[in-house]
């Protein structure tokens, strides 16, 4: 239900979501303080990207092919609106390279509830060799370091994205959604003993 108030709210009040954005964003970097915590997660390959950054994710998105964006549009993709959300405390972007080109591409959207949302994309040339997974794991590790519950959005027509965050995490379908996509909940590998 929140989940759909915020897209409607989002689309319908854009004034009124601005403002919520800004709040949202100083309670979030007020909860989790410095980063430090976040660079202890990252693995072999995973950095956190920052506003230098900007530039190289706009030309990775732009060498996508536009099938690779079919269940993935949580945002623009140009090199500002890139650097805007780089900025934001409430996101936490992070990145996997392969001879300095990035190859994978993840987002925790945070919220002042102390939840938040994963986003994740793979470079088309380097799907199904266990990116997505490690971007999903990585994740899962900075949720537990801020004190975050992890959910995700995720088409059932998008099988290598659950199947990446069903290796990385224990997943818990919480409901279907109007457009396809099913509402998860990620909790620690092992969370959820049979």
């Amino acid at each position: 239900m929140l989940y759909e108030f915020a897209h409607w709210l989002q689309s319908k009040c854009p004034l009124i979501w601005t403002g919520v954005e800004a709040f949202n964003s100083f309670v979030c970097g007020v909860k989790f303080g410095n980063r430090k915590k976040l660079k202890a997660c990252v693995v072999e390959g995973v950095r956190i990207a920052d506003t230098n950054d900007a530039r190289k994710l706009a030309e990775f998105f732009a060498r996508q092919p536009e099938d690779n964006f079919k269940w993935f549009r949580p945002h623009a993709f140009d090199e500002g609106t890139l650097k805007k959300l780089l900025k934001q405390k409430s996101y936490i972007i992070y990145v996997q390279e392969e001879n300095e080109e990035i190859i994978g591409y993840a987002f925790l959207r945070c919220f002042m509830n102390k939840t938040l949302f994963l986003g994740k994309m793979v470079d088309v040339n380097h799907q199904g060799k266990g990116v997505c997974t490690k971007l999903c794991a990585v994740g899962m590790d900075m949720a537990i370091a801020i004190g975050f519950r992890m959910f995700e959005s995720i088409n059932k027509q998008n099988i290598g994205s659950m199947k990446a965050s069903q290796k990385a995490c224990d997943v818990i379908v919480l409901e279907e959604l109007e457009n396809g996509d099913l509402l998860i909940e990620d909790r620690p590998k092992g969370a959820l003993k049979p």
